[in-house]
C-alpha cells in the first residue's frame, strides 16, 4: 500500500475554504496520508493567474485557474467549472498514469464530466476508479432552503448531482438519513452504497468542566436549511415565558433568504427585534478559527438545530472537545448521538421537545455533565478517529486497477430492455452507413463528403438521397460526385425530409446508420468514438456530441445526454448528426412526415427515449453546423414552433403524462421552453452577463461577497432588481 497514489478533487480545502466539505478533505487526505497513500488534492482558485503546486503536511495541494478549456464561453460556471477538473485530471493522467482511487465530492457535481469520459471510453478515463462521497447536494439542500431548485442553473446543478451519484464505482454516505433524503428525490434503484462516517483528529481531550454557566451557543450560518426559523420561535417561546439566557449565534449572517429577498441577519433583525435590543439574541457573525475554537470552550451547551444534515462537523467537534451537545433527529447526527448519554436529540416535528430537553440540560449537575461529555468524547475517538474511519474504508479502496466491466450505462433514468417488433435484414457487422439528405445543395455537398471520408472510422459507406434537385448547379455537382467519390446515390421525386431520411435509413446496409445534412461537416474522430459507446453499453442506441457552428455563426452548443423531462421540452441534441443503431432507428427513431415545418429529429429522439432507447452525447465538438442565410432554422416562427410542440406532447402524451409534475415546475421557474436553450445558464435578470465568460462572473461574485463595501451595494441592487 506504500504509496499508492490518491487524487482527492474539491471546491473546499483549508485555510481559504473550510466549510464541512473542507473540513472532510482537509481530514481524509491527513488520514489517508499517515496510511502510507500518496495524497494529492485538485481544487480551483479564481484568485491565482496560473496552476500553482505546493506540499502541505506531507500532502501535494493542485490549485488552478479554471481557464484552460474556454467551455465558460457556452457552458454556465458550474458545468465549466466540471470540464476543467476534468481537463486537469487528463493532464495529470497523462503525465503520471492513473492513481488508486480519484474520490469526489457530489455537490456541484464536479465529477460529472470526468465521469462522463469515463464511461464514454475516453482512454485515460476509462479504467479510473472513482470515489463519490455524499457531503450535501444541491438539489437537496436548496429546496430547505426555499430556493426553486427547478430554476436554471440550479436544475442542471441537481441532475449533474444526481449522475454523479449514479455514476459512482464507490458510493460512500457517512449517514443513512442522507440515503433516505436523496431516495426520495431521485431514481436510487442498482446503487449500492457504504455508510462510513466522517474522519476527525481531536488529539487528547477531556471534559470542559470549566464551562460558563448558561452560555448557549449555536454554531453555523443562518440558514433556513441549518433550522434558523425552527430555533428562533423556540426561543422565542421561552424568553416569552420568562427565560433569561442569551443564544448566541456564530456563523455566517450574510446568506440571502430569496423569499423574502433579505439578507437573513435582516430578516432575524426585522423579525426578532426585540430580543436583539433586549440582549436576548446575539449573532456574532463569523469567527476565525482559534475565536470559534474560545467561543467553543465557553459553552454550556451547543445547539445544532438543522433540518438536514449529513453527518456535520460542528457535532464531531464539540462532541471530541468534551461539549454537551443538543441537535436535532433531522440528520446524520442523530446516528452518532445517544439521546441522554452521549448527547441530547430534539424532534422538530414533536411540540416543545426542543425546549425541555434545552431546559433539562441546563439542569444537569456538574458530575452528570462530566459522564454524558466523556461518553461524547469516547464515542468520537472509538468511531470517528482516523484509525476506526481508515479501517472501513481501506476494505473498499481496492489497489487492483479497475477492470469492472459496465454493460449498461448510468442513465439518470433507467431504462426497460426495448422491445423490438420489426423484422430487419442481418446488416454488415461494423459497417457504418453515412446518410446524406441532398436537395439543390451543390455549394457545400463535396466538403460534406470529404469529411466523412476523412473520419478515422475505417468501414463506412455514403449514401446521397436526392430529393428531388431542381438547380441545374446541384444536379451537375451530383454527377460529378458519383463519378469522382465511392458513394451511392439514391434520386426520387421531391418529398420533403422526414421521407428522405427514412429512405436513407431503409436503404443501409450497415450495423450503424449515421444522419448528417449535406452543407454540414463532421471532425475526424466523431464516428469512431461514438460506435466505440454503441459498441460498449446494451441500453445505448445512438450517440451524439456538442456542436460548433460555422458559416454565419462562429458559436457552440452544448448538448447533454437526452432524457426526459428536460427532453420533453427542448431537444437536447443535434438530431441531424446523431449515430444509431440499425435495429433501434428502424424500430422507433424513423422521422415522422407530419412534422412538416421541423422538429422531425426532436420527435425521433422523444419516441426512441420513450421506447427505452437511450442516447448520450460526447463532450466535444465533433459536429460542424452551417449557418447560413435560407435555411429551414432561419424560418422557424413562434407559431410554428408552438404547433410542433403540440404535435410531440399530444403524440407522446404518456410520456408528458410520466412527467407532468417536473415539466410544470420547470415551465413556472423558467418561462415558456421555446426560449429554452442551455439549461447551465443564469436566467436574465439574474446578474447573468452574457458578455462575460462564467469564470469571471464567478470571479466579481466572490470579489464582492470578500468586499463589505460592494457587498452592501450588490445586495442594494438586488433588492431594486427582484421587487
Amino acid at each position: 500500500m506504500n504509496n499508492l497514489p490518491y487524487w482527492l478533487i474539491t471546491t473546499e480545502y483549508p485555510p481559504h475554504k473550510g466549510g464541512g466539505i473542507g473540513t472532510y478533505c482537509f481530514e481524509t487526505a491527513r488520514m489517508l496520508s499517515e496510511n502510507g497513500y500518496s495524497v494529492t488534492v485538485f481544487i480551483y482558485d479564481l484568485s491565482l493567474s496560473g496552476d500553482q503546486v505546493t506540499i502541505e503536511n506531507n500532502i501535494r495541494i493542485v490549485r488552478f485557474m479554471p481557464d484552460k478549456t474556454k467551455t465558460d464561453h457556452f457552458l454556465g460556471f458550474n458545468a465549466s467549472l466540471s470540464y476543467e477538473y476534468a481537463y486537469i485530471i487528463n493532464s495529470y493522467l497523462n503525465k503520471e498514469g492513473m492513481p488508486a482511487i480519484l474520490e469526489s465530492q457530489e455537490y456541484l457535481g464536479i465529477a460529472y464530466y470526468i465521469q462522463q469520459f469515463k464511461f464514454l471510453k475516453y482512454e485515460l478515463f476509462k479504467d479510473l476508479k472513482i470515489l463519490i462521497t455524499c457531503h450535501a447536494p444541491s438539489f437537496i439542500c436548496l429546496e430547505y432552503n426555499h430556493i426553486p431548485v427547478y430554476q436554471f442553473p440550479d436544475y442542471w446543478i441537481g441532475q449533474m448531482e444526481k449522475s454523479v451519484i449514479r455514476s459512482a464505482d464507490i458510493l460512500i454516505s457517512p449517514s443513512k438519513y442522507f440515503v433516505n433524503q436523496a431516495r426520495q428525490r431521485m431514481p436510487w434503484n442498482g446503487i449500492a452504497e457504504f455508510y462510513i462516517p466522517n474522519p476527525i483528529s481531536i488529539g487528547s481531550s477531556a471534559p470542559v468542566t470549566q464551562f460558563q454557566q448558561n452560555y448557549i451557543v449555536c454554531f453555523g450560518k443562518l440558514s433556513p436549511l441549518k433550522g434558523t426559523f425552527e430555533l428562533l420561535k423556540y426561543f422565542k417561546t421561552l424568553w416569552d415565558g420568562g427565560f433569561k439566557h442569551p443564544l448566541h449565534i456564530i456563523g455566517g449572517i450574510d446568506q440571502i433568504f430569496h423569499p423574502d429577498r433579505l439578507k437573513m441577519s435582516d430578516w432575524v433583525n426585522r423579525h426578532y427585534q426585540k430580543y436583539v435590543n433586549d440582549g436576548l439574541l446575539i449573532l456574532h457573525g463569523e469567527y476565525d478559527f482559534l475565536e470559534a475554537r474560545k467561543r467553543l470552550s465557553l459553552a454550556h451547551v451547543v445547539i445544532v438545530p438543522s433540518l438536514f444534515d449529513n453527518l456535520p462537523y460542528t457535532v464531531l467537534e464539540a462532541m471530541g472537545a468534551g461539549k454537551i451537545v443538543l441537535a436535532s433527529l433531522q440528520g446524520g447526527q442523530s446516528e452518532v448521538i445517544e439521546n441522554g448519554k452521549n448527547g441530547f436529540l430534539f424532534d422538530h416535528n414533536t411540540d416543545g421537545d426542543f425546549n425541555s430537553k434545552l431546559l433539562e440540560i441546563l439542569d444537569l449537575s456538574t458530575a452528570e455533565i462530566n459522564v454524558i461529555t466523556e461518553n461524547a468524547i469516547r464515542t468520537i475517538e472509538k468511531e470517528y478517529s482516523y484509525a476506526a474511519i481508515f479501517e472501513k474504508k481501506k476494505v473498499l479502496l481496492d489497489p487492483v486497477p479497475n477492470n469492472t466491466t459496465y454493460t449498461e450505462f448510468p442513465f439518470l433514468h433507467p431504462y426497460e430492455k426495448p422491445i423490438f417488433t420489426r423484422q430487419t435484414e442481418l446488416q454488415k457487422q461494423e459497417l457504418l452507413s453515412v446518410i446524406i439528405p441532398y436537395y439543390n445543395m451543390g455549394l457545400y455537398i463535396e466538403e460534406c463528403i470529404q469529411s466523412v471520408l476523412s473520419s478515422d472510422y475505417p468501414n463506412k459507406e455514403i449514401i446521397i438521397v436526392d430529393d428531388g434537385s431542381y438547380e441545374e448547379k446541384s444536379i451537375t455537382v451530383l454527377q460529378e460526385i458519383e463519378s469522382n467519390y465511392p458513394v451511392k446515390i439514391i434520386r426520387k421525386k421531391n418529398e420533403g425530409l422526414p421521407k428522405t431520411r427514412n429512405q436513407g435509413a431503409k436503404s443501409a446496409n450497415g450495423q450503424y446508420i449515421a444522419f448528417l445534412d449535406a452543407d454540414d461537416t463532421v471532425e475526424k474522430t466523431y464516428y469512431s468514438k461514438a460506435i466505440r459507446v454503441l459498441r460498449a453499453y446494451e441500453n445505448v442506441f445512438f450517440a451524439g456530441c456538442w456542436t460548433k457552428y460555422f458559416g454565419d455563426s462562429n458559436n457552440s452548443w452544448p448538448t447533454f445526454n437526452p432524457e426526459p423531462p428536460y427532453l420533453l421540452l427542448h431537444n437536447m441534441v443535434n438530431s441531424s448528426s446523431l449515430v444509431y443503431k440499425h435495429e433501434a432507428i428502424l424500430e422507433f427513431g424513423l422521422n415522422d412526415k407530419s412534422f412538416v415545418y421541423g422538429m422531425e429529429d426532436w420527435d425521433s429522439v422523444i419516441n426512441m427515449v420513450g421506447n427505452n432507447c437511450g442516447g448520450i452525447v460526447l463532450p466535444e465538438r465533433l459536429f460542424n453546423y452551417r449557418v447560413r442565410k435560407g435555411s429551414m432554422a432561419r424560418n422557424f416562427t413562434r407559431v410554428k414552433r408552438l404547433y410542433l410542440h403540440f404535435l410531440i406532447a399530444r403524440k407522446h402524451s404518456k410520456l408528458y403524462e410520466k412527467h407532468a409534475s417536473a415539466i410544470v415546475n420547470l415551465l413556472q421557474a423558467n418561462g415558456s421552453s421555446l426560449n429554452f436553450d442551455n439549461p447551465t445558464l443564469d436566467l436574465p435578470g439574474s446578474f447573468y452577463l452574457p458578455f462575460l465568460p462564467g469564470k469571471w462572473q464567478e470571479k466579481l461574485k466572490q470579489r464582492v461577497k470578500r468586499n463589505k463595501f460592494l457587498k452592501t451595494f450588490a445586495y442594494s441592487i438586488y433588492k431594486k432588481v427582484k421587487k
